[in-house]
């Protein structure tokens, strides 16, 4: 009979151990994305120290050569890709051909689209914002985990269309993942991160198609420049 006690307590004592030290690597990793998204944070406000104050863009588009760079070439300068771009706990699909995955821009409000042709820039081009222009920039989402039903995505979408965004469809591919034991990581203009567990559907919805993906907030209040 004692000897039964001692193996059931023993087995007990081992699911917790097991249980505390997948924990501490969820909690590893999720401090892991944050120091990620920090540093992503640094190097856009270090472009836009070497760019009149201007954010990168979300992406560039030259009609001539058939090239499309997308943040992420803007934010370090043309180097290969940093492995700073990799959340650690995503492992879905990068939709892109992307060595390193799992995170978002704002694309809606931060970063605008620079479209060329025979070297000019376009007049239908966006220009991201500056820094300046950012009334409340501790509410102002930069980066993210972006994820949505497909997999990963690399522009983050307000609920309700910003002023960079060309339909009202796409918010629904740039949603957020909330993949940290049901919180999401989010780098501001100010430079601080935080892991948020509030999230939400798309507007018109009741409810979440899933609770792995969903907005920051209700409305655009933590992706506008106000």
């Amino acid at each position: 009979m004692e000897l039964l006690v001692i193996i059931a307590l023993t087995s007990i004592l081992a699911l917790l151990t097991a249980s505390a030290v997948h924990h501490g690597l969820d909690e590893a990793m999720r401090v892991h994305c944050l120091n990620n998204l920090k540093e992503m944070t640094r190097s856009a406000h270090l472009y836009a120290s070497h760019h009149q104050g201007a954010l990168p863009p979300a992406y560039r588009r030259d009609f001539d050569t058939g090239e499309t760079k997308t943040w992420e070439s803007f934010l370090w300068d043309n180097a290969p890709e940093s492995p700073i771009q990799q959340c650690p706990v995503f492992h879905g699909s990068a939709n892109w051909d992307d060595e390193y995955t799992g995170y978002n821009y704002n694309a809606s409000f931060v970063g605008g689209y620079e479209l060329i042709r025979k070297g000019a820039r376009l007049a239908n081009s966006r220009p991201s914002i500056r820094t300046s222009m950012i009334q409340n920039p501790s509410e102002c989402a930069l980066f993210g985990d972006g994820e949505f039903a497909k997999g990963a995505n690399k522009f983050m979408r307000s609920p309700y269309p910003g002023p960079n965004d060309t339909g009202t469809t796409l918010a629904q591919g740039g949603t957020q993942g909330y993949r940290h034991r049901g919180r999401t990581n989010v780098g501001f203009a100010d430079g601080h991160v935080a892991s948020v567990d509030q999230v939400y559907p798309a507007p018109g919805k009741s409810s979440l198609s899933s609770s792995a993906y969903g907005f920051l907030s209700p409305d655009n209040r933590l992706y506008d420049l106000e």
